[in-house]
Parts: C-alpha cells; structure tokens; sequence
C-alpha cells in the first residue's frame, strides 16, 4: 500500500487566529462607548417611567382627597443615603421643594446619571461630573 504524501491540513493559521482576534478588539473599543451611553439612557428613562407612575399616584390622591400609598421605586433611589423621601417627591411634582431648592435631583441605577424634577414637574435627565 502506498500512503498519500501530500496530506492536507485543515484549520487557521495562527496569523489568521490573530487577526480575528485584533478585529474583535477594535470593535469591542469602539462599540464600549455606545454601550456605555445606552445603559446610561435605559437607566433614566425606567426612573423616568417610575416616576411618571408615582407622578400619576399622586394626582390620584390629591383630587380624590385620598391618602399616598407607599409606592415601590426600583430605578429611582427614593428614601436612600441622602435621597429624598416620597413625600419630598410627591411634593415636588406639585412644585414644592424644601428650602432654596428650585428643582429635586434622585439618583437612577447609574453613578453618572440623575433624574431631576422641575418646579413645572417635568423629569429631566441630569449628568453627573
């Protein structure tokens, strides 16, 4: 019997395994950022939402001459370590705000992102240095 001499390998080159490997770095740099800011945005708009939910509680409340309800917040940072109450929040949806304040700052899930609520009662989206 004679063996076939010319056998073929199949398989990646280790140049072509580096090259791939470049490639997905590249795009895991580039595409970091962006994912960075989605997470940022997705934090703020489900405090956003939470907030709109409890915002519509307490108009509820008010005009049927009804007491709050507790309301369970998830993505806003509401009675934490130096966060406001729910009382300061229902009171700020009704432009209220204690002291010199003019707006209400609550944390969201993400370090750098806050929602703040204004003296017409809109949540905005506020930036942390």
């Amino acid at each position: 019997m004679q063996k076939n001499i010319n056998s073929v390998f199949s398989g990646f080159s280790l140049i072509e395994l580096l090259i791939v490997i470049a490639i997905v770095g590249i795009l895991a740099t580039v595409s970091l950022p962006a994912y960075l800011t989605y997470l940022d945005h997705s934090a703020f708009g489900a405090c956003q939402r939470e907030l709109g939910t409890f915002k519509t509680q307490v108009l509820a409340s008010d005009h049927l001459d009804d007491t709050l309800v507790p309301f369970a917040f998830g993505a806003c940072a509401i009675g934490g370590d130096g966060q406001p109450n729910q009382a300061a929040v229902a009171a700020a949806f009704g432009g209220i705000f204690e002291g010199e304040n003019t707006a209400l700052l609550i944390d969201t899930q993400r370090q750098s992102v806050q929602a703040q609520i204004t003296q017409q009662g809109r949540v905005e989206r506020v930036v942390a240095p």
